[in-house]
């Protein structure tokens, strides 16, 4: 029995949604100077750094919406990346403590909710790609 959240649609559509999560918690980082006392030149590069990321994400969604199965692997890998590697990263090690306290609802809000956001994605497209793979392998 094939739900939405198994379905190619479902898995992309929750895809998608980490990615504008994972957007809105960029815009956030970037207005807070990525809470490091940095220069304008590193700055600068970690924004450049963020965008090349998001925009390959966006181009691995574009690619699976059309059947590609290395779209979907990418857009998974890329998800876990930022699902992993950032609002975990964050609430164990980036800006714990007093970081926390000080970073405010909304900052809470974003991490948590891309956090949530990303595992479901994560497991939507590993099911999709399992699905995919044992078809491909009864072929």
């Amino acid at each position: 029995m094939k739900t939405w959240f198994t379905s190619l649609n479902g898995a992309l559509a929750l895809t998608a949604l980490a990615w504008l999560s994972e957007l809105w918690r960029t815009a956030i980082d970037a207005a807070q100077q990525f809470y490091m006392p940095a220069s304008r030149d590193v700055t600068g590069l970690y924004a450049l750094v963020y965008t090349v990321f998001l925009a390959w994400w966006a181009y691995a969604l574009h690619t699976a919406t059309r059947g590609s199965r290395g779209g979907l692997m990418t857009a998974f890998a890329l998800n876990a990346l930022f699902w992993l590697g950032i609002p975990i990263g964050t609430v164990f090690f980036y800006c714990t403590g007093p970081c926390a306290a000080s970073a405010g609802i909304v900052f809470n809000t974003v991490n948590w909710l891309n956090l949530i956001l990303g595992l479901l994605a994560g497991v939507a497209l590993a099911l999709v790609l399992w699905r995919k793979g044992a078809q491909a392998m009864a072929a």
